[in-house]
């Protein structure tokens, strides 16, 4: 299993609970790899009434271990990355430092940093498909030094399922689960907000007939249905969903997306 950000942890059932469910009528997404030490992604969606939005971001491999990324939106607000990881017997080390501006024409004083680190237990000392997993994660402000976000996390990996646990702020907690049998992929979560009280749940399926073609339906504790399916129409991936939410009696939402990765 390859690990690149603290973020990689629990993404398979986030995967299966968010990917490809969109709220805009429009939308698109366009993302290349970091080949020659470039790598390209561009989101675009539109809403009802001509309201757009967008953002786009460049990455670049300096060396091997350190990127620089460059994002910026449509409100113009620039945010630049920079990260230097390490793999050191089975331990991931990660360091990011983010340096953004708040406002057009504001210099980009303000910086945070991000550093997490994911220790590995299988049967040998690197990364396998199987194994428990812990890791850490402290985000730092630079404007005054303060701590904006700590984060723990305690997890395992094994044959065609995964569990991951976060506790952030000792206050919030979250438990992902993912299993994958055949044609199908299953993603659950449970969620505790410290401070309004309020747990959260979700789960959602995908069935895969083929590699072309997929099929999604996801619930929440809300009564609010997701739906969505995608073909492979070379050399993009068109989608189309629909969401409602049983509790407020809304009309159904519907989007379309067009991805190409390359």
């Amino acid at each position: 299993m390859s690990l690149s950000s603290f973020g990689d942890l629990g993404k398979a059932a986030k995967d299966v609970l968010t990917k490809h469910f969109k709220t805009y009528i429009f939308n698109f997404d366009y993302k290349s790899k970091t080949e020659n030490n470039v790598g390209i992604h561009v989101e675009c969606s539109c809403e009802e009434y001509n309201q757009a939005t967008a953002a786009g971001n460049l990455t670049f491999r300096l060396a091997d271990g350190i990127f620089v990324k460059t994002t910026i939106d449509n409100n113009m607000k620039l945010t630049n990355d920079v990260e230097i990881s390490e793999k050191i017997k089975g331990t991931k080390h990660n360091i990011v430092c983010s340096l953004f501006e708040t406002e057009l024409r504001e210099l980009p004083l303000c910086c945070r940093l991000s550093c997490f680190w994911v220790t590995w237990a299988s049967n040998s000392n690197h990364f396998s498909d199987k194994g428990y997993l812990a890791g850490a994660k402290l985000s730092v402000d630079t404007n005054g030094f303060e701590i904006k976000e700590y984060v723990y996390s305690l997890g395992y990996i094994g044959k065609g399922f995964q569990l991951h646990g976060f506790i952030t702020n000792h206050r919030d907690i979250d438990v992902k689960f993912y299993q994958s049998r055949s044609y199908v992929d299953l993603g659950f979560k449970i969620g505790w907000d410290g401070t309004s009280k309020n747990t959260s749940l979700s789960a959602a399926v995908v069935y895969k007939p083929d590699k072309d073609t997929f099929l999604k339906a996801r619930v929440d504790e809300r009564g609010a249905i997701n739906l969505a399916c995608g073909i492979q129409v070379i050399p993009a991936l068109l989608t189309i969903s629909a969401n409602t939410d049983m509790s407020t009696n809304r009309t159904a939402s519907y989007g379309m997306c067009l991805e190409i990765e390359k």
